[in-house]
């Protein structure tokens, strides 16, 4: 069959509400969606304010939209509130890898692409319990395709979908390696350690599932999922914790990947354009906000789509 397609007009907007009282200094970043496998993004609008620039971090490629606000506010503000908002037009055509459905035995081989073999702060990649994990399933021996398909399998038999467990949501592979549970940043981190443990160049991609069948509503939590690179193949795309949640998804979803999902960024440990203060982010799919050089905990956001006719 001819591989679904879906446009959809995507709302993504954040606020500074209120401003704290004596700021000087407020910067907001927000991910902008960019064009990659099985997406393009045709259109991007950022209705306010002024003064605002997108570009992009050198690492992973990630496209990143800043503006700087500097008191007094007054200016800034639209409808009493300091923020931004940027609406996307995004066509998604849905991604089927057949060398992954075969379970093809592409050869691992040298590559450049060394910004996804390294460790992350917490993806560690030659720890004892991801050694211990790569060791049990016999991962060495085994060309990348059947490797990341043993591992995948591993984590469904193995891990309980909770993503309310304690600790949960971080996406800390030692963690997730001993409560053998998580969300879905948990089952991507482990899974990423043991392909990157094993030579496998593999990835952290995050974005919006839409999951409602109506034609526009809020999408309220952010998703992931790894996907791991083969020569010859590409990229790869899997999305296990779905896969555990929903039994019937098993086989499709490794290999493929549904028009239902909406991409954005990718990769840990970002490093913003212009660089903020804080540290790296652990991730960066939801708005994020330095005042006066401190990071603001929560920055209250919306993502609102809307459905395209075709």
């Amino acid at each position: 069959d001819a591989p679904a397609q879906r446009s959809v007009s995507l709302t993504y907007s954040a606020v500074i509400d209120p401003v704290p009282p004596g700021a000087k200094v407020i910067d907001l970043w927000l991910p902008v969606a960019q064009d990659t496998d099985g997406q393009t993004v045709s259109s991007v609008e950022v209705n306010y304010p002024e003064g605002c620039a997108i570009d992009v971090e050198p690492k992973y490629g990630n496209k990143i939209w800043h503006k700087r606000f500097e008191a007094p506010f007054d200016d800034d503000l639209h409808d009493g509130k300091l923020g931004a908002e940027i609406v996307f037009e995004i066509r998604r055509t849905e991604i089927v890898v057949e060398q992954a459905k075969s379970l093809a035995k592409n050869p691992k081989v040298e590559t450049k692409l060394t910004a996804y073999l390294e460790e992350n702060t917490l993806i560690p990649i030659s720890t004892d319990p991801i050694k211990a994990i790569a060791c049990e399933l016999k991962l060495e021996t085994e060309p990348p395709i059947v490797a990341a398909r043993k591992m995948y399998d591993w984590l469904i038999d193995t891990f309980a979908y909770n993503f309310a467990a304690p600790g949960a949501g971080i996406g800390d592979a030692r963690w997730a390696c001993d409560a053998k549970t998580g969300d879905c940043s948990d089952y991507a981190a482990t899974f990423i350690a043991v392909m990157r443990n094993q030579g496998i160049p593999a990835d952290h991609e995050f974005g919006f599932f839409v999951r409602t069948k109506g034609n526009e509503g809020k999408i309220l939590f952010y998703h992931c999922w790894p996907r791991f690179y083969v020569e010859g193949a590409g990229w790869i795309p899997l999305d296990i914790s779905e896969a555990d949640k929903h039994p019937e998804l098993r086989e499709y979803n490794f290999g493929s990947q549904t028009v239902d999902v909406l991409k954005f960024t990718h990769g840990r440990d970002v490093t913003l354009v212009p660089k903020q203060a804080g540290p790296p982010l652990n991730k960066f799919i939801y708005p994020y906000v330095e005042i006066d050089g401190a990071p603001m905990e929560k920055v209250p956001h919306t993502v609102f789509y809307r459905n395209l006719a075709e």
